[in-house]
């Protein structure tokens, strides 16, 4: 009785061990999953909680690639196929930002902040640098082609 209850039970320890959160579990390929590591090198790290603050301003469908802190009054995102990444910068200073976006998609982007007349194509694999002001509230910007797909970000302004 004892063989036939280690026999029935070692299926159940294998298949156990094999699904384990330690290198056995599933391998997904869904882009939301992996959101936190698809920014370009040079574009600032997104935040530990991985999404965009409350003050972002962005309304509607976002594909929130997280936030990072901007570095100045440049700054660099990258633009997927269908988000920007970080989605949002904090901490811009007022004034003149220069935004500089790489294309790592496959698809054509744009930059678009109507208000402020900005309206950039960014080719598969090209970088374009735009210029936005910065004021007292957040700046959002989107991709023309993409914005029903959530493709939008903002640069939000720091204290002072």
């Amino acid at each position: 009785m004892r063989r036939l209850l280690l026999m029935l039970s070692l299926p159940v320890l294998v298949a156990g061990a094999c699904g384990s959160s330690r290198g056995g579990g599933a391998v997904t390929n869904n882009p939301a999953a992996s959101s936190t590591t698809s920014a370009v090198a040079a574009a600032p790290a997104p935040t530990a909680a991985g999404k965009c603050p409350a003050n972002a301003g962005l309304t509607g469908a976002v594909t929130d690639h997280g936030a990072g802190r901007a570095a100045g009054a440049a700054d660099k995102v990258d633009a997927g196929d269908f988000f920007f990444s970080p989605t949002c910068l904090t901490n811009a200073p007022a004034g003149a930002v220069t935004l500089t976006v790489h294309n790592g998609g496959q698809a054509l982007h744009n930059v678009s902040v109507p208000d402020q007349g900005v309206d950039t194509d960014v080719p598969s694999g090209q970088t374009v640098t735009v210029s936005v002001k910065v004021g007292s509230t957040a700046v959002g910007y989107f991709c023309k082609y993409h914005r029903a797909s959530g493709m939008a970000g903002s640069l939000i302004p720091g204290p002072g």
